[in-house]
């Protein structure tokens, strides 16, 4: 007797949670980062326009790296948001990445890796619509990437995560993979990812999911 429909959905919110709050907690960083540089910055702006003999050159260089920080926090929390609503269907796999992507790319102060994302060698783009539900996509992807960007050296930074992009004529295919550390799907969610329509294999360090197209 095969598992109710309903119940598969409420183990996939439960699990969803989980890995959200975990990404969050993460994320917050980045957030706390961004914050303070943007407040230091025009905080030093404040201070040298209040003389009135201080050319605007002395201020340039603290301006953009306000607005540097101001925009990576501004795309952090627009990826958090459209990540904590219900995702929409049919799902987009590489929008769906890049939102992921965003939130657990670590912050220059966090010991764990950076998070890159680029597209399959010879891959020639097109849709990347999944028949796979939105939110088993966005489990499918974070899960994994999370447990792939935590560092094993705390006092050293982690090599980078690469995320690429790929596809084929039946798939949209996502490759997880950093140097020196196997990627792997985690087992807490492979049995509801299965039974969504996702598939993945785990070759030599990377792992690589393929959602079916829509």
């Amino acid at each position: 007797m095969g598992t109710p429909a309903g119940a598969v959905t409420d183990e996939t919110a439960l699990l969803w949670l989980a890995t959200l709050q975990r990404a969050l907690g993460r994320a917050s960083h980045d957030v706390k980062d961004a914050l303070n540089g943007v407040s230091v910055n025009l905080e030093v702006i404040r201070s040298r326009a209040a003389r009135p003999e201080t050319p605007a050159s002395a201020v340039g260089a603290f301006a953009e790296a306000a607005g540097q920080q101001l925009e990576r926090l501004t795309s952090l929390i627009e990826a958090v948001l459209a990540l904590g609503r219900p995702e929409r269907d049919p799902a987009d796999v590489a929008l769906t990445l890049r939102r992921v992507v965003t939130v657990c790319s670590a912050s220059a102060s966090n010991a764990d890796a950076a998070v890159t994302m680029c597209e399959a060698d010879g891959w020639l783009g097109g849709s990347t619509v999944t028949r796979v539900r939105g939110d088993l996509v966005r489990l499918a992807l974070m899960a994994p990437l999370l447990d792939a960007v935590a560092g094993v050296d705390r006092s050293t930074r982690a090599s980078a995560v690469q995320c690429t992009l790929g596809g084929d004529a039946a798939h949209v295919t996502v490759s997880i993979g950093a140097l020196g550390r196997r990627s792997t799907m985690p087992e807490t969610v492979a049995d509801v990812l299965r039974a969504g329509g996702v598939s993945w294999t785990e070759q030599s360090q990377d792992l690589s999911l393929a959602f079916p197209r829509a």
